[in-house]
């Protein structure tokens, strides 16, 4: 073998030999520089009208609808805001990508208490000065201020969208077809007027909904009381002690309004001796009676069935006055005495079982929460202070059996954070299961059992949420539209000033719709005189021409739950029904049921194929966020430190399913990820920038084995990736990116590689294979990445060679390519890989002595037999490449293997030992491998 002798010579060599190596090339920065990099790219987005280029790159292909559910223009997004947004741009990005014109329009709920309440805080003491007309003007600036601060923190999400015309609620448009389908409504018969308890605002003076409703400890008192039954008793027996009815409840307040007594038809209910009295209950309540009130309750052999007391009459505990007996399901032996006190005007139940029975609707309290002149002796008090009054009155009287004071979870407004009554108040309200006088239910206005065959049709993501929305149509009550506030939808409805009759009429409201449309929005009802809606609609009780204009406004839920009318059907890149419906699990008590119910009410129908529900925020430890645990994460602070792109990715992360965990823990872990994926993809940039996907390509049957085996490995994540979008398992996308960059490429096929691309002939075959399948790989794994981690995906699709779209949205999701499916070579390299894990554990043994450095330094000798011998002797011209060793051997035997240094020299250029350096003379110092590449 020659050998240089001199030393300068030998210096030379070494030099021109390190010149052939092609190491990797590219601008692209291994750090993201997030902050500062993402807002060019959306800059240049929004310059270029990218989501406009995507909408027409895509027209005439099938649309994806999926609606904004819009959150509240009040403050800044909070983290829950970043999860919703984020899984929808992943839902619309894949869609535009993978064969849909989905287009995105968000939208904003603009009206409502919150508002107002926000501009009334404001004013202060000046509020008294500003007129109706005003505080309108107020709150629509003050909704357009956080629908302008949102919108920009939304976009710098990197969400697309079409941001310049979102849709909101307080749009003239837009409350013009709200008020339009509550005409609709009224046509269908499923909207009415009633006076029937609600849950009733005290401190702002206004009806909620049950979605408005949220339960907070609250201290009550719970009392004990009597009420006699004297004169009844004498049906079951002579008693020669006053005979009474125990009865427990925690709102002594609504006692004045007490017009009955329910039992349960079914239970049993004992005379138990007092001592001083006769006291009736249920019989399986006794003992716990005794054990709240302290008193020793004797059997006087008497049990009756709750249903031999209907329509008898108990006395009401203070006042001259007969409560009726009732029987009602809603008497229940989970607390009390099984014997309920029934104000009608107070509580649903009471409600329900008093329209049964014919019992008045009595609710002697006005907006403030004040007694009205239906109680004298209580006129002005509000009900609070009422309570210690009216439990001084049954102690004075001796109809008070116990007192003490309980903290249990009591029904508040989920802005003010004050405590609710239920009321009776004229109201208007959607019916779910309205009845005609004769007892029928008409199909058109049995809303309840349509919605929950309706349920049946719809696809639930997670499956939970279908129970649970089913459960809450079963269970809710008639949905109460009507609020008392000033900034919102008005509800066109007109009262006769001569009898006082209401004027509803469909034809009126359209009139005011387009009123409303045409005129700039809800100042148009109130700035006409009321005969312009009126005219030809006299009154139908008195003929009446004149006429006060209602001033309730609709329930917001009402304003978003039309947003399948104002919206879906009224944009053109929309459907009706929309594909589904993405939002948190509190909506299926707030937006999905809304919007179920306004469209079953005029339209019969769902306004959505499918639901997907996601969990809340919490922290690490679960607990739910809030300011006084410190635990609060705020996304713009997260996005000065460290990008947009670690929420997205955050986003990705966890079955958003459940509840998903937030912290530095969680952003620390993504953070790690978003590095791995970043210099995975900057490796393979590195190593195609002399490759021109145009010219250079090889053909798939021409690669290299190895090269075949990862495009299939590439061919399987395309299948499950695809698979997990378009379940809306965006986890799933996220764990197999992490696992192909992680396993299948860092820790194995771009490893096997860098000796071929490094030290190969810049055009040979097996580096152009190589480089093929590289390319391959960033080209589709960009496309893959895109709906979730859409900055570096933009970045890294701008440094692929070759001609492409102008940006990774203007191209179309990967398909799979069925050449590329070969489970035998799969199955093949699945033996080998399992051999390399023992290879790689003898090299360590190595490294461990100091016999070698890596793993170039050794040789492998591998004994096997049966298949996996055939394996190994048919790959086995790979197999140097496959364990990154300089030399393999393979023979007969049971399964062993052995690792030792490598036989001959180093070849000076890429590092492999070789038994024949020096056989080109021209190279004294090279391996054989290597003259090709330098020839």
């Amino acid at each position: 073998m020659t050998k240089a002798t001199s030393g300068s010579d030998s210096t030379d060599l070494k030099t021109d030999l390190k010149n052939t190596v092609l190491l990797p090339k590219t601008e692209f920065p291994m750090k993201g520089n997030l902050p500062e990099r993402e807002p060019k790219m959306i800059e240049a987005w929004e310059k270029a009208d990218l989501y406009e280029k995507i909408l027409k790159k895509n027209a005439g292909r099938p649309k994806f609808t999926l609606p904004d559910g819009p959150p509240y223009a009040n403050g800044s997004i909070h983290i829950g805001h970043v999860l919703n947004k984020c899984l929808k741009d992943f839902t619309i990005k894949y869609r535009n990508m993978a064969g849909w014109s989905a287009a995105f329009i968000p939208g904003w709920d603009c009206h409502g208490l919150p508002i107002e309440h926000n501009v009334t805080k404001a004013l202060g003491p000046k509020r008294k000065e500003k007129t109706d007309t005003d505080m309108r003007k107020l709150c629509r600036e003050e909704a357009q201020k956080w629908v302008n601060h949102q919108r920009e923190q939304f976009r710098r999400l990197g969400i697309l969208a079409e941001w310049e015309n979102p849709y909101l609620t307080m749009d003239p448009a837009y409350e013009a077809e709200e008020v339009r389908e509550l005409a609709r409504a009224l046509k269908k018969g499923t909207l009415y007027r009633g006076e029937k308890p609600v849950y009733w605002c005290p401190a702002l003076q206004t009806a909620l909904a049950e979605a408005e409703v949220e339960y907070h400890e609250h201290k009550s008192p719970s009392i004990y009381f009597v009420m006699p039954f004297d004169e009844g008793a004498k049906s079951f027996g002579t008693f020669k002690k006053p005979v009474g009815f125990a009865v427990w409840t925690t709102t002594p307040w609504t006692l004045p309004a007490n017009l009955g007594l329910a039992l349960n038809a079914d239970f049993d209910y004992g005379f138990y001796d007092a001592g001083d009295r006769i006291l009736i209950m249920a019989a399986p309540l006794k003992e716990s009676v005794e054990k709240e009130t302290g008193l020793t309750l004797t059997d006087t052999g008497t049990i009756v069935k709750g249903a031999k007391f209907e329509r008898m009459n108990a006395r009401h505990p203070f006042y001259e006055r007969n409560s009726l007996i009732v029987l009602g399901a809603h008497v229940t032996l989970d607390a009390g005495t099984g014997c309920v006190h029934t104000a009608p005007g107070h509580g649903q139940d009471d409600y329900r079982v008093g329209l049964q029975y014919g019992l008045k609707v009595l609710s002697p309290i006005d907006g403030e929460g004040r007694y009205t002149d239906d109680v004298p002796e209580y006129k002005g008090t509000k009900i609070w202070d009422a309570n210690p009054l009216v439990v001084q009155r049954l102690r004075d009287n001796g109809g008070l059996l116990a007192f003490k004071e309980i903290t249990h979870q009591y029904p508040h407004n989920w802005r003010s954070k004050t405590p609710l009554i239920f009321r009776a108040t004229p109201q208007w309200f959607l019916g779910m299961d309205l009845e005609t006088s004769s007892g029928a239910k008409p199909e058109a206005t049995d809303m309840r059992g349509r919605a929950l065959k309706e349920i049946d049709s719809i696809q639930f993501v997670p499956k939970w949420g279908e129970a649970r929305l089913r459960a809450m149509i079963e269970n809710r009550p008639d949905w109460c539209l009507s609020r008392q506030r000033v900034w919102g939808v008005p509800i066109p409805v007109f009262t006769c000033k001569s009898c006082g009759t209401v004027l509803a009429k469909p034809e009126v409201m359209e009139k005011v719709a387009d009123a409303i449309e045409k005129e700039g929005g809800i100042e148009a009802y109130h700035a006409h005189p009321e005969s312009d809606f009126t005219k030809g609609h006299p009154c139908a009780k008195c003929g009446g021409t004149d006429f006060t204009r209602g001033s309730d406004i609709l329930d917001v839920w009402f304003d978003s739950g039309v947003c399948w009318s104002a919206v879906q059907k009224r944009r053109g890149e929309l459907t009706y029904p929309a594909d589904v419906y993405l939002e948190g699990s509190d909506q299926h008590r707030g937006w999905f049921q809304t919007s179920l119910l306004a469209s079953m009410a005029t339209e019969g129908q769902a306004p959505f194929k499918a639901l997907v529900t996601h969990g809340f925020v919490t922290d690490i430890q679960g607990r739910k966020m809030s300011k006084s645990l410190g635990n609060v994460v705020d996304p713009a602070d997260t996005i000065k430190k460290s990008g947009a792109e670690i929420l997205r990715l955050w986003v990705s992360y966890e079955d958003f399913g459940q509840d998903i965990g937030c912290g530095k823990e969680s952003f620390d872990r993504v953070t790690e990820t978003y590095r791995r994926f970043r210099n995975t993809m900057r490796f393979l940039l590195g190593n195609i920038h002399d490759f021109n996907p145009e010219s250079d390509r090889v053909e798939f049957s021409k690669m290299t084995t190895l090269d075949q085996w990862a495009l299939g490995r590439l061919n399987e994540l395309v299948k499950e990736s695809a698979r997990a979008y378009e379940s809306y398992e965006f986890y799933k996308v996220y764990h197999s990116l992490n696992n192909f960059f992680t396993v299948e490429l860092s820790a194995g096929y771009l490893d096997m590689l860098k000796d071929r691309l490094y030290t190969g002939k810049r055009d040979g075959l097996v580096r152009r294979s190589a480089q093929t399948a590289l390319y391959t790989m960033a080209d589709t794994l960009t496309r893959v990445m895109a709906p979730i981690t859409s900055f570096l995906a933009e970045e890294v699709y701008a440094e692929l060679p070759g001609n492409k779209a102008p940006s990774v949205f203007l191209t179309d999701y990967p398909k799979p390519v069925a050449a590329w499916d070969n489970v035998a070579l799969k199955e093949d390299l699945a033996q080998l890989f399992t051999i390399r894990s023992d290879v790689t554990k003898k090299l360590e043994e190595l490294r461990q002595t100091k016999a070698i450095g890596s793993g170039l330094d050794a040789k492998i000798a591998i004994r096997a037999d049966g298949p996996l011998h055939m394996t190994l002797k048919k790959y086995e011209s790979l197999l140097s490449e496959f364990f990154i060793v300089s030399q393999v051997s393979l023979s007969m035997g049971q399964l062993e293997i052995q690792a030792a240094h490598a036989d001959g020299e180093k070849c000076e250029r890429c590092w492999y030992w070789s038994t024949e350096l020096g056989k080109e003379p021209r190279f004294p110092t090279v391996c054989p491998k290597c003259v090709p590449a330098l020839v």
